[in-house]
C-alpha cells in the first residue's frame, strides 16, 4: 500500500493516477491520448462576453485529459492525499471539464486515497466512488465507463440521413472554398523541435468539404497552403497534399459560438533513422536515431454567415527510438537533457469561407 502520508499532489499524479490511466488502455502519442494541464486559447474575449470586469473566467487546468481522437474526452483533477475532495474540488474540476475546448462527458478526482466519477452534466451525486483499496474490485466497471472502448460505444452514432443538415442554416454539405490559418504561441521542449519560426505564420486555406462520415460524425475535409518546410522530413510527413481531416462527435455545427463544435485531427507515423531535419543555426542534417511522432490539431468554433471560425491547439509529441547511450550523451552535451517525451505546442485562429452545395 502506498505511503499515502508520505505523498505530494505529484506523487499522486505519478504513482497512483498514470499507471491506472494507462491500464485503462490510454497512453501519450496514441489515438486514446493523455494530455496535461491543457491550454485555453478559447477566452471569454473571443466568446462575445459583454462586461469583461464581471463576467466569470472561463478557466482551469485539470491534471489530466483522456481523449480518443475526434470521438470524446473526459478529465481527472488531483489532489494531495491530505486535501478532502469537497465541493469546492467538484466545482473546479467541473469548471474545466464544462469548458468549450474540452466539453468532457465525465470528469474524475483524487486525492490517491479516495476517488469520485462524475458525468459533467450531473454534480450532485458522483457515479462511482471508491477508496484506494478497493480499485480492482471496481476497475472492470470503471473500465466499462470511461476507458476507450466505452468512450467510443457511447459516441458511436447511428447511419447518417445523408440529407441531415449539418447545422442551423448549414446544409447536408457544404464545400470550402477559402479563409485562413493563423499559427500562434508556438514553443517546443527541445532545441532539436524548434518552431519558434512559425509564429507569424498565416497560410490561405485553398479547398476542401463538410459533410458526415459513414459513422454519422461530422467530417471536414481542409486543404491548405503548404508550410516552408521547418524540420526537412518531419514537416514533410506532416503536411498532407490531400488535405487534413477532421471529425467532430457533435450532431452539429455549432452556430453558439458560447457553445462551439470541437474538431480533431489525428496524425502518427514513424520516421527511420539518418532523417534529415533542419535546426536553427545547424543547418541540415541527418538524425542517426529513429522516432515515432504524433500530431494532433483540435479546432474549436462556430458558423458565422458563411464561415466557421475559431481557434485552434496544436501538439507534436515525438518518441526516440534507437537512441543509444552514446548518441544520447553526444545530443545532451550539445541541446541540453532530452526531456521523457519531446514535443512542441502551439495555437492560432482560423476562419474558414462555405458554400452550401
Amino acid at each position: 500500500m502506498p505511503d499515502f502520508d508520505q505523498m505530494n499532489e505529484t506523487d499522486v499524479r505519478e504513482v497512483i493516477v498514470r499507471p491506472f490511466l494507462h491500464r485503462l488502455g490510454y497512453k501519450q502519442g496514441t489515438e486514446a491520448n493523455i494530455r496535461t494541464e491543457q491550454t485555453f486559447r478559447y477566452e471569454k474575449a473571443f466568446l462575445g462576453r459583454k462586461n469583461p470586469n464581471r463576467d466569470t473566467v472561463l478557466e482551469g487546468r485539470a491534471d489530466y485529459t483522456l481523449e480518443i481522437a475526434s470521438v470524446g474526452r473526459w478529465v481527472v483533477e488531483v489532489k494531495a492525499p491530505n486535501q478532502q475532495l469537497s465541493r469546492d474540488t467538484i466545482e473546479q474540476a467541473h469548471t474545466y471539464a464544462a469548458h468549450p475546448e474540452v466539453a468532457a462527458v465525465f470528469f474524475l478526482i483524487t486525492n490517491g486515497r479516495d476517488f469520485q466519477l462524475y458525468r459533467t452534466s450531473s454534480l450532485d451525486k458522483p457515479l462511482m466512488a471508491w477508496s484506494w483499496e478497493d480499485t480492482e474490485e471496481v476497475f472492470i466497471a470503471v473500465s466499462n465507463l470511461v476507458g476507450p472502448d466505452a468512450i467510443r460505444r457511447k459516441m458511436k452514432l447511428l447511419e447518417p440521413d445523408r440529407g441531415k443538415p449539418l447545422g442551423e442554416g448549414v446544409a447536408s454539405e457544404v464545400k470550402i472554398i477559402g479563409g485562413f490559418v493563423r499559427y500562434e504561441d508556438h514553443s517546443s521542449n527541445h532545441p532539436l523541435l524548434s518552431v519558434d519560426s512559425i509564429n507569424g505564420l498565416e497560410l490561405p486555406v485553398v479547398g476542401g468539404k463538410v459533410s458526415r462520415a459513414t459513422d454519422g460524425r461530422l467530417y471536414a475535409l481542409v486543404k491548405t497552403a503548404k508550410v516552408a518546410p521547418l524540420m526537412g522530413e518531419i514537416s514533410a510527413k506532416l503536411e498532407r497534399d490531400d488535405g487534413y481531416d477532421f471529425y467532430s462527435s457533435d450532431e452539429y455545427i455549432s452556430t453558439n459560438r458560447d457553445r462551439p463544435t470541437i474538431f480533431q485531427n489525428f496524425i502518427q507515423g514513424n520516421l527511420p533513422p539518418r532523417t534529415n531535419v533542419s535546426i536553427p543555426g545547424l543547418g541540415h542534417f541527418a538524425v542517426p536515431f529513429g522516432f515515432r511522432y504524433a500530431a494532433t490539431t483540435q479546432a474549436v468554433g462556430f458558423v458565422d454567415g458563411d464561415a466557421f471560425k475559431g481557434t485552434m491547439q496544436l501538439s507534436y509529441e515525438y518518441f526516440f527510438e534507437n537512441l543509444t547511450p552514446m548518441m544520447r550523451s553526444a545530443l545532451e552535451g550539445r541541446f541540453g537533457p532530452i526531456p521523457s517525451v519531446p514535443s512542441a505546442q502551439g495555437g492560432g485562429r482560423f476562419e474558414v469561407q462555405i458554400l452550401s452545395l
